[in-house]
């Protein structure tokens, strides 16, 4: 399974295990809303049947419609967020994952993404502590038995990031960052994660 599927997966799994509570969290927020304003429109129309029975009608007519299309609207802010943070609770469980595993990963994706020439490998200072001294060594040797040519080196500065790498090679830079990785994959599981959340 490459990184990227990894991540996917991950993803998809944290959404699912958070569907149940979300939904019932979005609805329940929808139903008050929607209770509020009928509430509000209950005491709007008493008012206004003392002032005349017809415009009483058309005014409650419009409040209901407009209480039921900002409820709507609530729910679909409120999905909208929930979907977010399925997304950052899935790139915070990536990162919390062994040092081992997360090394693993890395090391996959490192290798996924080499070009075949000699580069710079930028990490952030957090993930630094988290890698072993093999960490390099293991990645040029899977990048020969993959047949690519080139070393990689682990740079001496840092990228402030979550997770993830950047390699830089003399005229580019490929950036592999968490953040950059879900910005790119979140259109392609946006759709997924939201059946999940909100079937």
């Amino acid at each position: 399974m490459t990184g990227t599927e990894k991540i996917k997966a991950k993803i998809l799994e944290d959404a699912e295990a958070r569907a149940g509570q979300i939904i019932k969290e979005a609805e329940a927020e929808a139903r008050e809303i929607k209770e509020n304003a009928l509430k509000e429109a209950e005491r709007k129309k008493a008012e206004i049947l003392k002032k005349g029975e017809t415009d009483g009608k058309e005014i409650y007519r419009r409040m209901l419609s407009e209480a039921d299309l900002e409820g709507r609207k609530e729910v679909l802010r409120t999905k909208q967020d929930l979907v977010e943070e399925a997304f950052r609770k899935a790139m915070d469980r990536l990162c919390g994952i062994s040092d081992r595993d997360y090394q693993n990963l890395l090391v996959n994706m490192i290798v996924e993404a080499a070009k075949g020439e000699d580069g710079e490998i930028l990490l952030s200072e957090a993930d630094k502590k988290r890698i072993d001294k093999d960490f390099v060594k293991n990645i040029n040797r899977k990048i020969k038995d993959c047949g690519k040519e080139g070393k990689l080196v682990l740079a001496e500065d840092s990228i402030r990031t979550a997770g993830g790498f950047v390699l830089r090679y003399k005229d580019m830079e490929i950036n592999n960052t968490f953040e950059v990785l879900f910005e790119m994959l979140k259109p392609r599981l946006e759709n997924d994660v939201v059946k999940i959340l909100f079937s």
